[in-house]
């Protein structure tokens, strides 16, 4: 007998997403860009610790990221940067808005927060590999 929702289970429009895989999802977005940018990615596995991902640019060099998503704020009706705060030593913030479809998502450096040389590293003209 094949699988039906039943009335009680069906939705009636979009659900917010938890905040805890909002942020997996944010990580994983970051480590898939970095990839294509050519960087080797190393992922904290655990929860805890100032550094959520490092990366390894074959001319770049390494670094540390923290990555934080970025919240609406229904009063101003904007997305409220979150890595603003984050002032580890050696530790660069990098903020997700997550705004739409995940293929629409940006990525930045924190607000006035950028390892040097890297600039425009999350730019979408700036790539490694050609699929061509």
């Amino acid at each position: 007998m094949p699988s039906t929702l039943s009335s009680s289970s069906e939705l009636t429009g979009l659900t917010a997403i938890n905040r805890s895989r909002l942020g997996d999802l944010s990580e994983q977005w970051v480590y898939l860009l970095a990839s294509w940018k050519g960087c080797e990615v190393f992922p904290n596995i655990n929860s805890t610790g100032k550094t959520d991902i490092i990366l390894k640019h074959p001319t770049l060099g390494i670094i540390e990221i923290d990555v934080k998503t970025s919240t609406w704020n229904h009063q101003t009706n904007r997305w409220r940067r979150e890595g603003s705060h984050v002032k580890e030593v050696g530790v660069w913030p990098v903020e997700v808005t997550p705004d739409g479809d995940i293929a629409n998502w940006k990525v930045s450096w924190g607000h006035d927060r950028t390892p040097p040389g890297w600039d425009n590293f999350w730019s979408t003209d700036n790539r490694y590999y050609t699929t061509k």
